[in-house]
């Protein structure tokens, strides 16, 4: 699948668009491992979070990542708040994000550090 209609499965999916920056940014690192993290390529994001069932627990969000120890990565799909957080995986729920960056691409730029 072409990357556009990668983007627009992405977005039926989700139900909402996806912010021009973290479209960027996965197209850009998706796929790759950055410190203890790994990005998600496009073509694996509805899968993932299906697997995790962000859409149901936490509306609006996109997992974009997991830290290979049980923690996803999510940022809210329109980048509002721009916020980094993690989340254990079997405790999807807004109330237990814990911030990990202010934004995604100083994140990014950092090296995805979890702490």
């Amino acid at each position: 699948m072409r990357p556009d209609e990668s983007w627009a499965a992405v977005e039926r999916w989700l139900g909402a668009p996806i912010a021009t920056p973290l479209r960027e940014a996965i197209a850009r690192h998706g796929g790759d491992e950055i410190g203890a993290v790994r990005l998600y390529a496009i073509d694996e994001l509805i899968e993932r979070n299906q697997c995790y069932e962000t859409q149901v627990y936490c509306p609006g969000y996109l997992t974009v990542g997991d830290d290979g120890g049980g923690r996803a990565i999510l940022v809210h799909a329109a980048l509002t708040p721009s916020t980094v957080f993690v989340v254990g995986h079997g405790s999807m729920s807004e109330d237990d994000f814990v911030a990990v960056g202010d934004d995604l691409a100083s994140w990014l730029g950092a090296g995805c550090p979890l702490d």
